[in-house]
This record gives C-alpha cells, structure tokens and sequence, in this order.
C-alpha cells in the first residue's frame, strides 16, 4: 500500500512537471500564433514563444511582490498559477478559433521520410549529438561555486517563504538582497519545485537542462530557418555545427558553451543562450524580404518586448546589455531600411528595461 501511494506521488509529480514545463508553454503560445505570419507558426516557435511570455509575466508579477510583501512566495504561487492557467486556457481556446478559420493550428511541414537519405542521416546526427549532451549534462553535472547563491536561494525561496529576504549562505533573515531582487529567475526555479514537489537542487541540476538546452536549440533552428532559406537542405548541417560549437566551446569559464551544458540553471545562461539568441531570431523574422503584414509585424514587436522583460529576469546587468545590444541594432536596420521610426520602436522596447535600471538605482 505504502509502495503504491509512493507511486501516486511519483506519477503526480511527473505530470506537474510535464503541465509546467511542457503544455502549458506550449498552450500559452498558442495564443501568439494569431499575431504570427503563417510561416512562423510551427510547433517550436509556439513552443518558444510561450516560455518566454510565461517568465516574462512572472517578472512583472513576482518583482512588485518581492518589494512590498518579504513572505510572498506562497502570493507568487497562488498569483502564477491563475495566470498560468489563464493563459493556456485562451491558448487552447484560440487554437480552435485558427483550426476552424484557416483549417490548421500549425503550418505543415514536409515529414522527415520525405527529406534526403543524406538529409536523414544528418538530421540522425544532430540529434544523437544533442542527446549526448543532454546525457552528460544530467549524469556527470558538475557543482559551480554560484549554486551555493543561486541554487541555494531557490532552495530556501520554496522552503522558508521568503523572497530575498533569507541569506543562503547562512539561512538567517537578512535586509532584501538589492542586487538581485529584480532578478526572480531563482524564484521561478522555486516555484517549478514547489508545484512539483520536487527538490530545487535535483529540479536545477537534473531535470531543467532537459528543456533549457533543447529550447537553446530550438532558437538555434528557427534561427538558421531564416538565414538559410534558399538553402534548407543544408539546415542540418548548420545545426550539426552549432552541437559541435557548443559541445567543444568550453575554451573558458565563462563562455556561452560552458554556461549552458555546466551551469543550464542559472540566469546568465539564460540571459547568453536564450534571451540574446531570440532577440537575433525576433529581428530576422521581422525584417526578412517578403515581410508581413502590420498585424504580424505587430505580435513580434510584442515579443520583442517580452525578451527584453525576460532578459531583466536573468541578470540585473543584462537591462543595460540588452539595451546597447538593440540601439546598435535599432541604428543598423534604420539606415538600411531608412525608416528611423524603427529606432524609435526598438528604443520603446527597451522601456522594461529602462524601467528596472531605475528601481535597481533607486533602491
């Protein structure tokens, strides 16, 4: 008896983490598609799309949270799963409005038995060596000197109910940590463990980099969709390259490879192997030749905004970051469209950012 309620336990938990860390992404970014050109409405960007509208929203709920109330994690739970369950509800609810108004949710694509033996075999490729890397990353996961903070305050986050407000070094109440207060991706990670029941250091160590690193890919993919589109027979090529930068990239501490097959579970890594790569993969849809149309041009300016709220989530230093990176593109694409107007947008971008540089100032 004792054996079986043991198994219930395992199976509700194992079904809690597939709804949070899989469906309900997925459903929330269903509710983007609308805004999407049809093209761009495949089952990884939907996928993408809705993890990054999911952690931006709980940035722009948890960081008011933080400030006013220092026992408000279990507000952040109870706020986060209304809204988590809002938005995959009008997800799924707008995917039936698309199937029954153009007949499909996403866009086709052309099978993996239609493609190229050559085609196949490198696909094959790609994805033993993504599974290598996933294997090492869960089996021979290596301590850094951060997880004492970062890990640690997740832990104490979920256990003790506090928000910044807990020292996980010592675990003695301590004033609200202004460094990085206004980063709530630790926060995130606890609340993953306290829906699932599972401990924040296994759920960072174990089970996040096997979604972080293949949602890292997926921007990867969708990305070399767009630079190789007169040439996709040579996709697979290209994201065999980018296994093999990554898997041999750990030529320092602190590059991106290392960051993302060593430390997956902090917001530095987020911040170099999702947040940046977005913003590259946002811009190459919005500008591509054929373009879309203001409606569609207009759900990726709002995802545009999204990253930059998820970027001030992974790291205090990227709301400057984030903010240099997107006036150097904003004055590029300006002189080559000839359109300032497009500076002034990517600067309206940037207001979240703006925004979180003063709150970190001021407090």
């Amino acid at each position: 008896m004792i054996m079986k309620l043991f198994g219930m336990i395992g199976t509700i938990r194992k079904g809690m983490l597939v709804l949070m860390l899989l469906l309900a992404p997925l459903g929330t970014g269903l509710f983007i598609n609308r805004f999407l050109a049809p093209d761009n409405r495949s089952v990884g960007v939907t996928y993408i799309s809705g993890f990054l509208i999911l952690l931006a929203a709980f940035q722009l709920m948890t960081v008011p949270v933080i400030f006013l109330d220092a026992w408000g994690f279990d507000i952040v739970v109870k706020l986060f799963t209304v809204i988590v369950t809002l938005f995959t509800g009008l997800g799924i609810m707008q995917s039936f409005h698309l199937w029954r108004k153009e007949g499909m949710v996403f866009r086709k694509r052309i099978l993996f038995k239609d493609r190229a033996r050559v085609e196949q075999v490198q696909w094959i490729v790609m994805l033993v060596l993504l599974g290598v890397q996933l294997f090492m990353a869960v089996t021979h996961a290596s301590f850094d000197g951060d997880d004492a903070y970062y890990v640690a305050n997740s832990l104490v986050t979920e256990e003790a109910g506090t928000l910044y407000r807990t020292s996980p070094y010592t675990g003695r109440s301590t004033f609200l940590d202004k460094r990085h207060s206004l980063a709530a991706f630790p926060i995130w990670i606890a609340y993953i463990a306290r829906m699932t029941g599972i401990h924040a250091t296994i759920l960072s160590h174990t089970i996040l980099p096997l979604v972080l690193i293949p949602l890292t890919y997926l921007i990867y993919y969708e990305i070399g969709k767009k630079l190789l589109k007169d040439k996709l027979e040579t996709l697979p090529t290209y994201m065999i390259f980018v296994n093999i930068l990554q898997i041999f990239g750990n030529v320092s501490i602190y590059s991106n490879s290392t960051f993302l097959l060593m430390r997956t579970w902090q917001g530095k890594s987020m911040l170099a192997n999702v947040v940046i790569p977005a913003i590259f993969m946002i811009l190459l849809w919005m500008f591509e030749e054929n373009g879309q149309n203001s409606k569609e041009k207009g759900g990726l300016w709002i995802l545009l905004v999204v990253v930059n709220i998820v970027a001030a989530m992974m790291s205090t230093a990227s709301v400057f970051l984030n903010s240099f990176l997107l006036a150097v593109m904003g004055i590029i694409i300006s002189m080559q469209e000839k359109n300032w107007k497009i500076l002034l947008k990517m600067a309206l971008c940037c207001i979240p950012c703006v925004v979180y540089a003063v709150l970190y100032m001021a407090f």
